[in-house]
């Protein structure tokens, strides 16, 4: 009986030997069984006991995932459910750098996703741009076309055995340069996690992160260290009842685009949704009652904003309300005052903000985000530069512009008019010192343009400094008593000076008031959705824009979202409203739009909203890249009237007035003169933006968005009257291709001085100013746009536009009123007389030429081109139409002529450099007429 209990015992004990051998290493029994002995013969797993180790003493954070903070790291457990959901990854700099309050990855908000993958864990960016419908053949021709993209391949760290849940380290994703700021080098030895923070629908996250090599500036006290706080964040996308409103090409509004290849349309698989927020009615429709919406659009405005403009501040946002309740909302947006107690994170996407900051670059800005899927706004965050409000004191004592004269172009403009890309200003005009996305920074600077960024800053303070300038021209026009040839009463003429001063004040905070209120209607309008809408300023007639009647109910201008020059009152007008105090009758009309709730037959009533556009006066829309892709002369910035010809002749005059007595106007007594050269380069840049648009005219024509059958609907493109394009020539003539306009007192040109001061964030400068350079751009500016072969081509094809009977611009005309007026002080016949030459005509007389030349020989094509997201539209040089080509020649030939008769006719004491010039001009002339060939040949 022994030998076999004994036998019996071994071949147990070699099964049970055998059957451990076989256990995995991870402590895992074997094919999903059980063990059959007590845990004393498991093997322990690793990654449990790494997840016993990382847990144990760490500081935990519950939320959307949970989070281990501990020493230098952060770990988050993903659950099994977590895997494939889908969240929002916005980034933003909260600090450091002069970029803090930045939001970035403005063209695409990021849908991310973890996955596993074996024994790692996948972040995966979603392609949220394809799409079909889910179940079809063609759900599976998108799947096996576009693919999502692999980011990064994290180790689990460790697994939780209770939750079946992964770890995994935080570190590995945003412990580098994952937000692609393009800064520098980013260091991790330098970086820290700075805050930590877990809510049920999203984690914030922020990293004190530190780049090497990056280029300094003044945010940035040395490069070797480049610090900035980067605030990350994880949110949960909103999962369903929310309905995407499509988007009408007719209103300006921001949109998400999707390939939809599901699509039934018969133009394009593209399926454009309006951003807006989700604004739903407590109480059904029909009542006739506002209804408080379920969920308010609330906004902090943060402690950060000085007291005394808190109150304008808070105004401009509630301003939106009117136009909400004109669609059956009450209260729809909220405002909160942060208290000087209350902590929160502007950065987190559960606060919509109205922030305050500091950057020397006097830029506001209003971005929102928005489902990737859907265009439903999550989160907006409106910032607001000190250096707007520190500008605006400054014009009280006439502070200008920097002396660039073609400072108030924008960068859109100026590529329009043939003077390409400023890369420099258009990373201004982002608000950022470095582009974000090193990769493709003219995507992402004008990207960001249409999600919200503004360029008001610079011009907004030329156009205060002019403000300024005038109210004190004004009030200087009237010290003297006409009627007293004798000093006045000592007493009396202080006490009116005094009156005057407090008049001149009360005028100027009145401005200020004003401006604060329509930049902050401004940016609130981007953060409900709205685009800007470079037409809204040519609502009213020139007699209506002082009537505060109209301006004070109807709107100073169809739509707040456009770019305002300050209201001037014109000589014997009393001054009206600065700016806008009231929403227009655009921005009611694009929040019905978005907004309005509305019936099962959603659709046509969309297109009946939208149809009303051409035929209600203030409705008309022209965006960001019209003013580069249309001709239409009344789509611009910093204009104003119905008549924007009428506006740029007013500007004009207006700066040549102020220019004359300038020198002794602009600074007090015991100043120092710096303040004249600033001023002075202020008005020039008034005077090259009035010539700009004076020039638009000449070949152009009005774009109008109308569709077919709209009541009242126009045609798409209508060309400019051309009674309007004569007038614009003539003014030109007389104004801008000729030197009387640049005859400035030489006790003005004395009197440009510059700052001494050479210290660091100090602009300093030669004593020079490049005054005939500084003319030459002004009109070069026009020349530019009169004699570009694409404006010359318009006006080729205008004329087979035109309504019969109607007497069109043509080429030559255009050719003609240009050279007569440039060369006019040569003799055009036997009996003229030889008029003086100057720098300033001679200087124009060059530029003319190598325009006269390039149309001649012609010039190699170079693509150039302009971002918006990720298109670009390219502006490749137009071809010079033939005839355009014959008349340049046939100029050149009338100007040698006129240049031999006037040199046959000099005296023998002419002026030696006018004749240097000509016969230089003689000599250009003769080797363009004798090319054999031509460039583009």
């Amino acid at each position: 009986m022994k030998r076999p209990l004994r036998l019996a015992l071994g071949l147990v004990a070699v099964a049970v030997v055998g059957h451990l051998t076989s256990v995995p290493s991870r402590g895992q029994p074997p094919d999903g069984g059980e063990f059959p002995f007590p845990g004393e013969f498991r093997r322990p797993d690793p990654m449990l006991v790494e997840f016993q180790s990382i847990s144990k003493g760490a500081k935990t954070h519950e939320g959307l995932f949970k989070l281990y903070h501990k020493d230098d790291k952060v770990y988050a457990e993903l659950l099994p459910h977590h895997m494939g959901k889908q969240l929002l990854c916005p980034i933003a700099v909260a600090r450091g750098a002069g970029m803090g309050g930045s939001t970035l990855n403005f063209d695409d908000q990021w849908v991310v996703y973890f996955k596993r993958a074996g024994d790692k864990v996948h972040l995966v960016r979603r392609n949220v741009h394809h799409k079909a419908n889910a179940g079809t053949p063609t759900a599976l021709a998108v799947d096996i076309t576009y693919t999502d993209s692999v980011l990064l391949s994290l180790r689990i760290a460790g697994l939780n055995q209770m939750t079946q849940g992964v770890l995994i380290n935080l570190n590995d994703i945003f412990m580098s340069d994952f937000g692609e700021l393009g800064i520098g080098r980013f260091d991790s030895s330098r970086s820290v996690w700075h805050k930590v923070k877990a809510f049920p629908k999203n984690l914030e996250l922020q990293i004190q992160a530190t780049y090497a090599g990056g280029r300094a500036n003044d945010g940035v006290i040395d490069d070797r260290g480049t610090t900035v706080v980067v605030h990350y964040g994880l949110v949960e996308l909103p999962s369903g009842g929310y309905q995407p409103r499509v988007a009408d090409d007719r209103v300006g509004h921001f949109i998400t685009a999707v390939k939809d290849f599901s699509s039934t349309s018969k133009d394009t698989t593209f399926v454009r949704y309006v951003n807006r927020w989700r604004l739903e009615p407590s109480e059904p429709a029909g009542t006739g009652r506002l209804s408080v919406p379920k969920r308010s659009i609330k906004f902090y405005i943060e402690k950060t904003v000085p007291h005394e403009f808190r109150a304008a501040v808070q105004e401009g946002i509630l301003e939106w309300n009117k136009a909400f309740e004109k669609i059956g909302f009450r209260n729809a947006i909220e405002v909160v005052q942060q208290r000087d107690d209350e902590e929160f994170d502007p950065e987190d996407m559960n606060y919509n903000t109205f922030r305050w900051i500091t950057t020397d670059n006097a830029f506001a800005i209003g971005p929102s985000r928005a489902n990737p899927l859907t265009g439903e706004i999550l989160d907006a965050d409106i910032l607001f530069d000190a250096d707007f409000i520190r500008y605006w004191k400054q014009e009280r004592k006439l502070q200008g512009a920097d002396g660039k004269s073609l400072e108030a172009v924008s960068p859109l403009q100026a590529l329009d008019a043939g003077l390409g890309l400023d890369h420099d200003l258009l990373n201004r005009t982002a608000g950022w010192a470095e582009p974000p996305r090193a990769r493709n920074p003219e995507a992402a600077r004008l990207a960001a343009i249409r999600q919200g960024v503004c360029d008001c800053r610079g011009c907004l303070k030329m156009e205060l400094g002019m403000a300024a300038m005038s109210l004190a021209d004004v009030a200087a026009g009237t010290d003297k008593d006409p009627k007293d040839k004798g000093p006045k009463d000592k007493d009396a003429k202080d006490k009116g000076a005094k009156d005057k001063d407090k008049e001149k004040d009360k005028a100027l905070d009145e401005m200020i008031n004003q401006a604060i209120k329509w930049v902050v209607m401004h940016e609130v309008g981007h953060t409900l959705g709205l685009r800007h809408n470079f037409k809204g300023s040519t609502m009213l007639t020139s007699a209506q824009l002082h009537d505060k009647a109209v301006t004070g109910t109807k709107g100073l201008t169809g739509s707040v979202m456009d770019y305002l020059p300050v209201n001037l009152a014109p000589k014997g007008v009393k001054q009206g409203d600065y700016f806008p105090t009231c929403l227009g009758p655009y921005d009611y009309w694009a929040i019905e739009y978005a907004y309005k709730p509305l019936s099962s037959n959603e659709a046509e009533e969309l297109k009946k909203i939208a149809a009303r556009g051409a035929s209600t006066p203030g409705l008309d829309y022209g965006t960001d890249e019209d003013t580069v892709l249309t001709a239409d002369p009344l789509i611009n910035r910093f204009d104003l009237g119905d008549d924007v010809l009428a506006f740029a002749r007013s500007r004009m005059l207006t700066t040549e007035d102020l220019l004359k007595t300038m020198a002794t106007r602009a600074v007090e007594d015991g100043e120092g003169h710096q303040r004249v050269r600033v001023a002075f380069g202020l008005l020039l840049s008034q005077y090259g933006n009035g010539a700009y648009l004076m020039s638009k005219y000449v070949g152009g024509e009005h774009a109008y968005r109308d569709h077919r059958n709209d009541p009242s609907g126009r045609d798409p493109l209508v060309p400019v009257d051309p009674a309007k394009q004569r007038e614009a020539l003539k003014f030109l003539q007389e104004h801008v291709f000729s030197d009387k306009p640049f005859e400035y007192p030489p006790e003005l040109l004395r009197k440009l001085a510059v700052d001494r001061w050479t210290h660091w964030g100090a602009d300093f400068a030669a004593t020079d100013f490049p005054l005939y350079d500084r003319v030459l751009g002004i009109q070069r500016l026009a020349l530019n746009q009169l004699l570009n072969p694409r404006a010359l081509q318009r006006v080729q094809v205008n004329a087979l536009k035109a309504e019969k009977g109607a007497k069109p611009v043509t080429v030559a005309e255009v050719f003609r009123s240009t050279t007569d007026a440039v060369w006019a002080d040569l003799p055009a016949g036997k009996k003229d007389k030889e008029h003086p030459s100057s720098i300033v005509r001679r200087n124009l007389q060059r530029e003319h030429l190598k325009k006269l030349s390039g149309l001649v020989l012609g010039e190699k094509s170079v693509a150039s081109g302009i971002w918006f997201s990720s298109e670009m539209f390219e502006t490749r040089s137009a071809a010079v139409p033939p005839d355009a080509r014959s008349l340049a020649r046939y100029h050149l030939r009338e100007i040698g002529k006129r240049i031999d008769a006037a040199l046959a006719a000099r005296p023998a004491d002419a002026d030696e450099t006018t004749v240097a010039h000509l016969e230089e001009c003689k000599e250009r002339i003769a080797k363009v007429l004798s090319a054999s060939m031509q460039a583009n040949d």
